[in-house]
């Protein structure tokens, strides 16, 4: 093997792995934001949680007067950019969005009791 494409194997080892972990502690930080932004809200009113953030997606009924509110939130992740710049490459054939569906669960007497939040990609 000739050194440059020893150089070039390397190359490419690295960036996969600075890209994983850079994708990774991204990750990282949109949750912790959503914590931070949602944290505030438990035990509060959801009707000025409605105020602020109006529109959920779904209101699901989950027993005994309390509800289960779904709320999409479209967010720009590290990995969702490099596969949507290589599909517009032509390198892969599809992209991707990752969303944050975020439940809020409201008691009977309208109260946030619990909140709980899940990421999803869909594919393109």
């Amino acid at each position: 093997m000739n050194c440059r494409s020893e150089y070039t194997a390397l190359f490419i080892i690295c960036v996969l792995i600075f890209s994983v972990i850079g994708c990774a502690t991204h990750t990282v930080e949109h949750d912790q934001g959503v914590e931070t932004f949602y944290s505030p809200w438990l035990d509060k009113s959801f009707e000025e949680f409605l105020e602020e953030n109006p529109d959920p997606k779904q209101s699901t009924p989950i027993g005994q007067g309390n509800y289960r509110h779904t709320f999409v939130y479209d967010i720009e992740s590290q990995a969702e950019i490099v596969v949507n710049l290589l599909a517009a490459l032509g390198e892969t054939a599809t992209g991707r969005d990752d969303y944050y569906h975020t439940y809020v669960y409201v008691n009977s007497a309208g109260t946030i009791y619990k909140i709980h939040y899940r990421r999803q990609t869909e594919a393109w």
